[in-house]
């Protein structure tokens, strides 16, 4: 008799473990989907906000999703979107550096999220934009002041969706969208940040079809149409390096093609 009570309080306290680790973890499920919930509507307010050009609104928007506990996928699309409002246009304070730690932020914070190579790509372009900086400054060439006539607003929304889809990797449907830029915007701005970017895309690293020769025509267009402006000074430094890079490459092939010829002639004599 009393092994059969044993056996049953045994039972009873097996059940009620069970019982409440499933409570405890259904609270814990419920809370968590409470939570995502709750960031997914700060992320679709925030976009709502980005895309009637407020963009501090946005801002605090994507920095309610960050208070956020458990949402690790929500923040990282937040950081990534902050990036981008940092990096935009239209933001009058617009800052680089702001935006490359957000994006450094991902990277190292949130290394399992799908927008890690995006945000890759972004840290080096910022890092280039600011090694030019730099060597600008230094050189003191680097003009704050841009006199500007207002451009029409297509070609700024062309310029807009160029830079999204350069953020995605998508470096194909970026040159036309900046090829369209040209088109409605020859010879006034911002046919010169089309230019620039072009320039840059395909001197990127990352596309597949990297063409140092192409990047140079863009460079050295923006330079002829706009002598004196900032972006033609970046386009100078640029046209510098890619032709110290093309100076390098021909003599490394002209090195190898004599190894080829020295080879060749040993095999000869050889014979």
């Amino acid at each position: 008799m009393g092994r059969k009570q044993t056996r049953a309080w045994k039972y009873i306290s097996f059940c009620f473990t069970s019982l409440s680790f499933l409570i405890l973890f259904n609270c814990v499920t419920i809370q968590d989907i409470s939570q995502r919930r709750e960031a997914r509507e700060y992320l679709r307010r925030g976009d709502t906000l980005l895309s009637q050009k407020d963009y501090e609104g946005a801002l605090r928007e994507y920095q309610r999703v960050l208070s956020v506990s458990s949402c690790r996928p929500e923040k990282a699309e937040a950081l990534f979107n902050m990036g981008l409002i940092f990096v935009h246009f239209g933001y009058p304070k617009k800052n680089y550096d702001e935006s490359l730690d957000l994006f450094v932020r991902i990277l190292n914070e949130y290394s399992d999220s799908p927008l890690v190579e995006q945000a890759r790509i972004w840290v080096g372009v910022l890092q280039e934009y600011e090694k030019l900086d730099r060597v600008l400054k230094r050189l003191g060439k680097f003009r704050r002041t841009d006199t500007r006539i207002e451009e029409p607003v297509p070609a700024r929304e062309y310029l807009l969706r160029a830079q999204k889809l350069f953020g995605q990797g998508d470096y194909e449907g970026s040159i036309n969208e900046n090829q369209k830029v040209l088109s409605t915007s020859a010879h006034r701005p911002p046919e010169d940040e089309a230019l620039l970017n072009l320039g840059l895309i395909y001197a990127h690293p990352g596309n597949p079809k990297k063409d140092y020769g192409k990047s140079l025509e863009f460079f050295k267009r923006l330079i002829r149409n706009y002598p004196g402006g900032a972006l033609a000074e970046q386009a100078k430094i640029w046209v510098e390096v890619l032709e110290e890079n093309e100076e390098l490459n021909w003599v490394i092939q002209r090195l190898k093609q004599v190894d080829i010829e020295i080879e060749e002639r040993k095999r000869e004599k050889v014979k």
